[in-house]
């Protein structure tokens, strides 16, 4: 049998490699001599004629430059292509460096060890997630992709960039700084006028705009109503509803919850009550928190409101909020902001009322909250007391708008 035996003729041509580091790096510091020595216009047209491109060109000057004081009788060994990564970038400037202050012929085995050690240790997985990339001046942030089922992130982003023309990055600024202010308590949200999705994105629990304080229910509620039928003693449906939460409350204090499933009569002077008006042994029950949304509803001033809840728990203030219909809602809210808005008037400050034109830049005092990036508009036209505004369909109240000075 036969048997061929093939002669690796790789061997032979091995030492010619040595020939081709010699080359190069000559090539290479002859370059960054004419470089040195050229106008960058005939530099130009001494490259052109070598048919290269401007890569190419930087990576010869990049190792003429990094190897031009080191004899290349001590650079034959290192492999071709290893010459041009580590003068590719200043990531292997240690391995440069290292080179320069060896003794004796350099290998590539040498060179090898030089870029293992100059490799960056990978950094532990941290605890916390961060989004900090690099370090000091360097330092930038850099948010991981959001994948969102419904993709409302992306598209709000998208349409903010489209519709008015700012970068993304703006708009995470401006989103982080509405967040912060948000947790500091400088931005009021309205519940109402959310959307359901953003109330479902924000957190939010709608709560009506109320003060907190900690207290029986039914003890409180029979203050509250008293004094709410002080503030209206002109109005006889008040005074009656206030007395029937009065009177309720005393009577399941003195004599518990009747037998009959909570339902009994009883009258205030000629006046029956019917069924619907008894309390149920529950601290708040339903009647209760529809009588207190009646009274309510009958306040003139933002007084009136906060004396009627302010010794209410969270529950009943929440649940005699929501009986309340938009119009008696936005009423309340308007009542709390023009007194927030007259104690924050000095007394002794009277100033005229400028008035308002069309083309004048306004601020919209009861901007919805996601138009309040729209502030100031421009007053389009002006009919019975109602102000037509740029970018709104509505008109507003002309008594609603302040002129930018």
């Amino acid at each position: 049998m036969l048997t061929n035996t093939y002669t690796p003729v790789s061997s032979d041509k091995f030492n010619t490699l040595n020939g081709t580091t010699s080359a190069i790096l000559e090539f290479a510091r002859a370059l960054v001599i004419d470089k040195e020595f050229l106008s960058r216009a005939d530099f130009s047209k001494l490259t052109q004629s070598f048919g290269w491109g401007k890569e190419v060109v930087k990576s010869y000057i990049n190792i003429g430059t990094a190897f031009g004081g080191i004899e290349i009788s001590k650079l034959v060994n290192i492999e071709p292509r290893t010459l041009f990564k580590i003068t590719s970038n200043n990531r292997w400037k240690g391995v440069v460096e290292g080179i320069k202050k060896a003794v004796g012929n350099i290998t590539q085995q040498f060179v090898e060890k030089l870029i293992q050690s100059n490799k960056k240790v990978p950094v532990p997985s941290q605890d916390k997630p961060t989004i900090w990339r690099g370090e000091g001046a360097t330092r930038k942030c850099v948010i991981p992709p959001i994948k969102e089922d419904d993709q409302y992130t992306g598209t709000s982003i998208q349409r903010a960039m489209d519709s008015e023309g700012i970068t993304a990055q703006k708009i995470v600024r401006e989103a982080a700084a509405l967040r912060e202010a948000f947790k500091l308590g400088a931005i009021e949200v309205v519940g109402e006028l959310l959307p359901e999705h953003l109330k479902a994105i924000l957190g939010i629990e709608y709560e009506a705009p109320f003060s907190n304080n900690d207290g029986s229910s039914e003890t409180n509620i029979a203050k509250i109503v008293t004094i709410a039928a002080n503030y209206s003693t002109d109005n006889e449906e008040t005074e009656l509803a206030a007395q029937v939460v009065v009177d309720d409350l005393e009577n399941k204090s003195e004599k518990g919850c009747p037998s009959n499933g909570g339902l009994h009569s009883k009258s205030v002077g000629n006046i029956p009550l019917r069924a619907n008006d008894v309390v149920s042994c529950t601290p708040t029950s339903l009647q209760e928190v529809e009588k207190i949304a009646a009274l309510l509803g009958d306040c003139k001033t933002w007084e009136e409101i906060t004396t009627i809840t302010g010794a209410l728990d969270k529950p009943t203030r929440i649940a005699s909020w929501e009986l309340l219909n938009k119009e008696e809602q936005a009423r309340i809210l308007g009542l709390k902001k023009t007194y927030t808005q007259q104690e924050n008037i000095p007394n002794n400050t009277i100033e005229e009322t400028a008035v308002i034109k069309v083309g004048d830049k306004v601020i919209w005092l009861n901007c919805w909250p996601h138009l309040s990036s729209w502030n100031p508009f421009i007053v389009e036209n002006i009919e019975d007391d109602f102000a037509k505004l740029n970018n709104l369909l509505t008109p507003v109240p002309v008594e609603e708008l302040s002129l930018v000075s």
